[in-house]
């Protein structure tokens, strides 16, 4: 009796935070109300006010949930690769592919970023830290391996690669972004001409794949010392 109750409570507890990013992630999270919610997750108020307090709270543990997720996965990234390169590799691929997957988080984790007088908890901070942390701390191996740039500034670099990561994979998901626009070869005027270095104006460009490719390649040759990529 008491594994059902518990199962059953885990379930409407996931019910009412996948509906909580949903709305959230459609509307953002001042205008998004808990009965937008409720009514979304198919459960009372009062249901929703047993295992959340508030609407922060739901705000919360989606955050925990998501960035927990993602810490651990870097962790684990950072003790298994050979080296950093492959470390930072393993973890551009992990984070894009999370975006791609979930856009809704993507949006309410990027939202939450600049969202004006948020207040996190010491759990989401420290998931904060430990994110930028492990990234900082390979980025400083690739130094002192004698992969990445010495002037390069790691805890810097760390924030800068975590922005480019999440905005640019939204921007590509986006309602504009390259994934959904038409080609630009269909477009009208386009004359699908090779543009600089070879590349066709007009070829639609990739998904998810295509995307980390070109992303992993950009922050190799933005770090890598002169010399090293051959």
């Amino acid at each position: 009796m008491g594994t059902k109750r518990t199962e059953k409570a885990c379930a409407t507890r996931r019910q009412l935070l996948d509906a909580a990013l949903a709305v959230i992630g459609e509307k953002g999270y001042s205008a998004a109300t808990v009965d937008e919610i409720v009514e979304a997750a198919g459960v009372s108020k009062g249901v929703a006010y047993y295992h959340f307090k508030s609407k922060a709270a739901m705000a919360e543990s989606i955050l925990e949930d998501g960035i927990g997720r993602i810490v651990s996965g870097f962790e684990r990234i950072a003790a298994e690769a050979p080296t950093a390169a492959d470390a930072l590799t393993g973890m551009i691929e992990l984070f894009a592919s999370t975006i791609f997957e979930n856009k809704a988080f993507g949006r309410f984790f990027v939202s939450e970023l600049w969202r004006e007088g948020r207040v996190w908890s010491e759990a989401m901070r420290g998931y904060e830290r430990r994110l930028l942390d492990v990234l900082e701390g390979q980025i400083a191996r690739g130094q002192r391996e004698g992969f990445a740039r010495p002037e390069i500034d790691p805890a810097f670099e760390a924030v800068a690669l975590v922005g480019m990561v999440l905005t640019g994979a939204l921007y590509h998901l986006g309602d504009e972004g390259p994934l959904t626009r038409e080609p630009l070869g269909q477009r009208e005027g386009a004359s699908g001409e090779a543009g600089p270095g070879g590349m066709q104006r007009g070829r639609a460009p990739g998904g998810k794949e295509e995307f980390i490719e070109r992303i992993v390649d950009f922050v190799r040759h933005a770090n890598a010392r002169p010399g090293t990529l051959g």
